[in-house]
C-alpha cells in the first residue's frame, strides 16, 4: 500500500500545471497523483488523461479553502501533499518526506525549505526567506518539535511554513481538521496554528526541495495587491497578541511581502 499521495487543486488553465505534474511523476519514490478541480476544462481533463491521473471534479462553489478541503477528501493514503499547480517539486521531495515520517511516530506534518522561482530563475536572496529562517529557530537543534509551546512559537510572529512544501499525516491529525472557509489567503497559517494545539510533532527538512513560482497572475500576488493578505494576517495576529501589539507586529511582518510580488 502506498504511503503518500500528491493532490493538485487545479484552478482554471494554468500554463505551469504540466510542469508541476511532471515534477511529481519524476519523483524517486512514486506516489499516487490526483488532479482535482472546481473549474473543469478540456485542458485539465486532457492533462489527466495524458498522464493517467485520477481526475476529480467538485461542484461546490470555488474558493481556496473548499478546493483544498475537497482535494484532501479524495486521498486514501496516510500522507498527503497539496501540490500547488504553479510550483515544481525536486525529485527527492517524496523520498525525504516519507523517510522522516518513518523515523518518528505521531507526526502531524512535515515541511521543507524552498526557493522562489521568479521569471523562471531562482532568486538568490530574499528578505522573506531570512525572516522565515529566524522564525524557525527551534529547528536549529532538531528536525522535529513536539512541545505545544514550541510549535506555537514558530507561528507567533508570522507564518514561516511554506504551504506547497507541507505534507499532512491524515492518520495523526484530528478527523474534523479543515481549512477555514472564511479565509482566502492566510488559511494555511491558521491551519498550522490549529494543528500546533494537537498532540503530535512538526518535522522540518532544511533542504530546498520545492521551487515556489512567483508571477503576476498568481493568487499570492493578487491577494497582496488587493490588501486581503495583510487584512487576514492582522486578524490572526490580533487573535494571539491583541489589537495594539498585533498592529505593530503586522507592520514589520508585511515588509517581507515585497518578495512575493512582481
Amino acid at each position: 500500500m502506498q504511503e503518500h499521495s500528491f493532490v493538485i487543486p487545479a484552478y482554471k488553465d494554468s500554463p505551469y500545471l504540466e510542469s508541476c505534474i511532471l515534477s511529481l511523476i519524476n519523483q524517486t519514490v512514486k506516489s499516487e497523483i490526483v488532479l482535482c478541480t472546481s473549474t473543469p476544462s478540456s485542458f485539465i481533463a486532457g492533462l489527466a488523461e495524458k498522464y493517467g491521473l485520477r481526475y476529480c471534479i467538485t461542484t461546490t462553489p470555488s474558493s481556496i479553502a473548499t478546493d483544498w478541503n475537497f482535494a484532501l477528501s479524495q486521498c486514501v493514503t496516510p500522507l498527503v501533499t497539496i501540490a500547488h499547480q504553479d510550483d515544481i517539486y525536486h525529485e527527492l521531495y517524496t523520498e525525504n518526506i516519507v523517510r522522516e515520517f518513518q523515523r518518528s511516530e505521531h507526526m502531524l506534518l512535515a515541511f521543507t525549505n524552498y526557493e522562489d522561482l521568479v521569471n523562471s530563475k531562482v532568486r538568490k536572496f530574499s528578505l522573506n526567506a531570512l525572516v522565515k529562517s529566524a522564525l524557525l529557530w527551534p529547528f536549529w537543534w532538531s528536525t522535529s518539535i513536539r512541545m505545544p509551546l514550541l510549535k506555537k512559537s514558530i507561528l507567533a510572529f508570522g507564518d514561516p511554513i511554506c504551504c506547497p512544501t507541507v505534507t499532512l499525516n491524515l492518520t495523526a491529525i484530528s478527523a474534523d481538521f479543515s481549512f477555514a472557509e472564511d479565509y482566502s489567503c492566510a488559511l494555511d497559517w491558521l491551519a498550522w496554528l490549529q494543528l500546533a494545539k494537537q498532540k503530535g510533532g512538526f518535522i522540518y527538512i532544511a533542504k530546498k526541495l520545492v521551487k515556489h513560482r512567483i508571477h503576476p497572475e498568481s493568487e499570492t500576488t493578487n491577494q497582496i495587491s488587493n490588501g486581503k493578505r495583510q487584512q487576514e494576517e492582522l486578524q490572526i495576529f490580533q487573535m494571539m497578541w491583541g489589537e495594539k501589539i498585533a498592529k505593530l507586529i503586522s507592520k514589520v511582518y508585511t515588509v517581507g511581502h515585497q518578495d512575493n510580488t512582481i
